[in-house]
């Protein structure tokens, strides 16, 4: 980790990405079901690329201080969106259950996935794609 670096510093800078992201997502969402009669779950999924693809290009530039992958952006963007779409499945699965069952609107509904993925989505990519194992594993510093 780079020096001035800690995992709550990048937390805090992966929070506010992930507030940005979300914006872009949730102002997607509600275009594509508002504005285009589209499914609120379509739209959620199609939203969500969006704002998964702010997140990666923000996340890399400015949250985490070391690339597991280096700079290879395919392989790196692929791994960073699996842990996406392991996420996006709950985020859908909360949502359905909110608006169809408890009859939430669709964007509290969103908000309130938004939260329970925040965690996940932070944690997953961190210890997947922004961790220097070599160094922990091997008791190396640096």
């Amino acid at each position: 980790m780079a020096p001035g670096r800690t995992i709550r510093g990048e937390f805090v800078r992966y929070a506010m990405v992930g507030g940005l992201a979300f914006v872009a997502d949730f102002a997607a969402l509600a275009l594509l079901v508002s504005g285009l009669g589209m499914h609120y779950l379509a739209g959620a999924f199609f939203a969500f690329m969006l704002g998964i693809w702010v997140n990666y290009l923000l996340s890399v530039r400015w949250v985490f201080a070391f690339r597991a992958i280096g700079h290879r952006r395919g392989a790196e963007f692929t791994l960073f969106l699996v842990v996406g779409v392991a996420t996006l499945a709950m985020s859908l699965a909360l949502m359905a259950v909110l608006v169809d069952w408890a009859g939430m609107h669709y964007l509290w509904a969103k908000a309130v996935a938004a939260v329970f993925t925040l965690l996940a989505n932070f944690a997953g990519r961190r210890l997947l794609l922004f961790t220097d194992w070599r160094r922990w594993l091997g008791g190396r510093d640096g």
